[in-house]
């Protein structure tokens, strides 16, 4: 049972749920998060049992979410068929890469544009957030053919360096920064901490709990991506991430489905049981981001 405090802070109040009304508007909020709960988890079961099943099943014109008989082995062909372990490695150094990049990056640009205030700065940060109206794949071209004259093409390179650039993770690292108290860096100046001093031992400690968040979003984000890693390794199969090369493989070969099910199912654990573990510092990130802006 929660507290009194605790009441106090949700949608209804501990005197409201002892009258009739309230516990009908609970349990009706409870039924509906019952429902979406189930409506997000179904997909991720279903893609799970779906490794489970044979491939008359899944294409079975009945929807039946658990198999007649759990068939473990395509679990087991999907691994060492896939070469699993390989393409993890290959996409955690691909994530890793772009990920440093990212972050780095990003709050080197938003300390900079905050902090250092530098000439045209609000220019600078419009054209940021102009880049944000324009769709990612309205300069895929463009930044493909950059990437082939630089000889980055079949190289993580090509992919880490695209990846350095983020205009959001900037605005909203810039905003963080803005909603800091001056008086903190302004003592830091007076001790003799130069720029860089500042920026290491007062900025970053203040902005871990926000780059434990931003760093979650960007790891799920660039896991999941296709399309550029696509372009930029299609003639490297050694190199390319799981993504890719299931898709590859699929197109290539003709895997029974509930292998590629089983596959693709593995494929997404990383991702989800990073977001899972590390849920209570994205909620207290988010929180302190909502109080700093």
């Amino acid at each position: 049972m929660l507290s009194d405090s605790a009441w106090s802070r949700a949608a209804i109040s501990n005197l409201e749920l002892r009258s009739l009304k309230g516990q009908l508007i609970y349990l009706g909020m409870l039924a509906i998060l019952v429902l979406l709960s189930i409506v997000v988890i179904v997909p991720f079961v279903y893609a799970f049992t779906s490794g489970l099943k044979t491939g008359r099943e899944i294409f079975s014109p009945n929807f039946n979410l658990l198999p007649a008989q759990a068939n473990w082995d395509n679990y087991v062909q999907a691994w060492n068929y896939f070469q699993l372990p390989r393409l993890f490695f290959n996409t955690a150094v691909m994530v890793t890469g772009g990920l440093i990049a990212q972050i780095g990056v990003s709050m080197l640009a938003a300390y900079s544009l905050s902090r250092l205030k530098p000439l045209g700065g609000r220019l600078i940060m419009l054209a940021f957030l102009v880049t944000l109206m324009i769709p990612g794949i309205a300069y895929i071209i463009p930044l493909y053919v950059t990437a082939a004259r630089l000889g980055l093409l079949g190289s993580y390179w090509g992919l880490w360096l695209s990846y350095g650039v983020n205009a959001f993770m900037i605005f909203i690292l810039k905003n963080f920064f803005d909603g800091l108290p001056s008086e903190l860096f302004d003592a830091a100046k007076v001790d003799g901490a130069n720029a860089v001093q500042v920026f290491v031992y007062i900025a970053l400690p203040l902005t871990r709990s926000m780059l434990i968040v931003l760093a979650i979003l960007t790891f799920v984000n660039l896991w999941k991506d296709f399309l550029w890693p696509y372009l930029v390794l299609l003639r490297s199969p050694e190199l390319q991430p799981i993504s890719v090369f299931l898709y590859t493989m699929e197109q290539r070969s003709t895997t029974p489905v509930n292998i590629q099910m089983a596959g693709y199912f593995m494929a997404m654990l990383p991702p989800l049981l990073i977001a899972i573990i590390l849920q209570r510092y994205m909620q207290r990130g988010l929180s302190l981001g909502a109080v700093k802006g």
